[in-house]
């Protein structure tokens, strides 16, 4: 690949990262490249805004946030692959990040514009939606919506925020459609997953890689109260596998979920559910720096 100059790469900070942070590292920036181009956003709209402004003008876009930043990102670049996209982790999970190697360094993310080289990353479709990490129905979005609704960020909150909902949610039942095949349960959660994780290392679907044409489904049906802790222990081990509580299945194009549960997540973005989903697979859709 051609290299990258320094005129041709913007860096789009996220404010919900807090506004103190975004300053501090906007100058940051400018120390390091005074000839970097950057832009701190008000809010998702203007985000999005400034993406479509200037997707024409710039060839590298780093998107500082978390995985709602990167999935916001999403639709302006879906087969653009003469763009590329990359990410400095500013968010609470930052699971995508993590998964593609990313981390919190000018160093780290110049050493890779160095000598460009890119991944194509496959895209899921949810509804009209897009999700480049993982989304779900059932706890997970349970816990999104509880964490949505705090004050604060990061991982001592989301903590909080499962805790309370331990001892609030209720298992659902539904019906996954998959070509020919139709199952029904009833669930703890449903994770859509694209990737391995959720975010902080808690790895919820131990063999799913963004850029292998396949999405899995993680059904995970209700156990008793004592192996929570177990359950979270393998999470965050990487360790979860197929058991009598928990079943995975490849997707290779597109299936559906009918349930009466109404809320769930993309990219931990808390939605409103219309009782059901129709999850498909766009292959190789969006072009991210890669990182050696």
């Amino acid at each position: 690949m051609s290299t990258i100059e320094n005129k041709d790469i913007l860096f789009i900070i996220n404010p919900n990262s807090g506004r103190k942070k975004a300053e501090k590292l906007s100058k940051k920036i400018k120390e390091y490249r005074p000839d970097f181009s950057f832009i701190i956003t008000d809010n998702k709209k203007d985000f999005r805004k400034v993406l479509k402004d200037k997707v024409e003008r710039y060839k590298l876009f780093v998107l500082v946030g978390g995985d709602g930043t990167v999935n916001s990102a999403v639709k302006n670049f879906i087969d653009l692959k003469d763009k590329i996209l990359a990410v400095y982790p500013a968010g609470s999970g930052n699971g995508f990040a993590r998964e593609l190697g990313y981390k919190p360094s000018l160093e780290k993310l110049m050493e890779a514009i160095k000598n460009p080289e890119t991944v194509d990353i496959d895209v899921l479709q949810i509804g009209k939606r897009f999700c480049i990490n993982v989304s779900g129905i059932g706890f997970d979005s349970f816990v999104a919506h509880q964490f949505h609704q705090q004050k604060g960020r990061g991982l001592k909150n989301y903590i909080l925020a499962t805790l309370k909902s331990v001892f609030h949610f209720k298992p659902f039942e539904a019906t996954i459609i998959n070509d020919d095949q139709k199952i029904e349960g009833k669930y703890q959660m449903i994770s859509i997953a694209n990737t391995r994780q959720f975010g902080n290392n808690a790895f919820i679907s131990p063999q799913s890689k963004p850029d292998d044409g396949i999405f899995e489904l993680v059904l995970v049906k209700p156990f008793p109260f004592y192996l929570y802790l177990t359950f979270v222990f393998r999470m965050f081990t990487n360790a979860l596998k197929a058991s009598k509580y928990i079943e995975y299945i490849s997707i290779r194009n597109q299936v559906e979920i009918i349930s009466n549960f109404k809320h769930y997540h993309i990219d931990g973005d808390p939605k409103k559910s219309p009782g059901n989903l129709t999850v498909k697979i766009l292959e190789k859709k969006i072009s991210f720096l890669k990182i050696p």
